[in-house]
């Protein structure tokens, strides 16, 4: 018959209002449905692409345009729901709560084995060892010249003002600033002889090349040593109050060649105790005077 004949499934033309192409939508789908109903033979054989599938609409989300307090979500996937244990058969993880039966894992605290290995020797053990760990090393954060001519040219450092580590770290040279402080080096040293002036720096530790260089355009480099909290006030004075500020750190022993020519008069000025004077020249102890009693024999002199 004429109205079972084939023909191929066409897409509704677009309306101008979103109810007219929900009808005409259902409309579409339910006479593929009708059709294809029609045209399945007992026997079983494919049918056309156009029959097998109806066409759907695309999922429309109706989410606002402003995020507010009535659809803040977290992404879906986001958010994992927990594992409760030991809550009955019918959740899965009910009377053994899948650690099994007995046996030193399924008791707690089993966890913390992670170099066991059976009461074998462990790799760890097992492999070699060389050399060792400094616990007294000191680790720099590394800067170059380069940078810091850089920082220049784009106007994030004065080269007229002295260049100190929180200059380089408020111009962002050294934001993962370790313990020991800025070690100056030598990369990119060349730039130096594009600044009109000569440059002030005031940094933990210095290379040879890079203080030769800084010294050739008339600069000069200076070393200080900080403690940790001397570093951190150092950086981020507004965190501690005028009256607890700590004064200079004093260097370590092995480390008194290095600082003390460059921080000698400034701990002495602020460390009041630690300066012992000029040393009088000898002199004899005078005799103690003997007090006079009783019918003592006194000598004149």
């Amino acid at each position: 018959p004429a109205h079972l004949q084939w023909r191929p499934a066409t897409r509704p033309q677009p309306r101008d209002t979103e109810r007219e192409r929900d009808t005409d939508h259902m409309r579409a789908s339910s006479s593929l449905r009708a059709v294809r109903l029609a045209f399945r033979p007992r026997g079983g054989f494919p049918l056309p692409r156009a029959l097998s599938t109806v066409t759907r609409r695309p999922y429309e989300s109706k989410q606002s345009e402003y995020l507010g307090l009535h659809n803040i979500a977290d992404n879906k996937g986001a958010r994992r729901k927990r594992i409760r244990v030991g809550r009955g058969p019918g959740s899965g993880k009910g009377k053994m709560a899948g650690r099994g039966h007995k046996g030193q894992k399924s008791r707690s605290g089993s966890g913390g084995l992670a170099l066991f290995e059976g009461g074998q020797t462990p790799l760890h053990k097992r492999l070699p060892k060389k050399g060792f760990n400094n616990i007294n090393r000191i680790r720099y954060t590394p800067v170059n010249c380069g940078d810091i001519v850089a920082r220049i040219h784009e106007g994030r450092i004065d080269p007229a003002q002295p260049i100190t580590t929180k200059t380089l770290f408020d111009a962002g040279l050294c934001n993962g600033l370790r313990d020991g402080g800025v070690k100056l080096l030598a990369g990119g040293l060349e730039g130096l002889t594009t600044l009109d002036c000569p440059l002030t720096i005031e940094v933990s530790h210095v290379s040879k090349e890079a203080k030769v260089a800084v010294e050739e355009i008339g600069g000069s480099v200076s070393l200080r040593y900080f403690n940790k909290r001397a570093l951190r006030a150092h950086l981020k004075p507004h965190k501690f109050h005028p009256a607890l500020m700590p004064g200079p750190s004093i260097p370590p022993p092995r480390l008194h060649d290095r600082y003390l020519p460059y921080m000698e008069e400034e701990l002495l000025e602020y460390y009041d105790h630690l300066y012992k004077g000029p040393e009088a020249p000898d002199q004899p102890a005078a005799p103690p005077a003997q007090e006079g009693g009783g019918g003592g024999n006194v000598q004149k002199a």
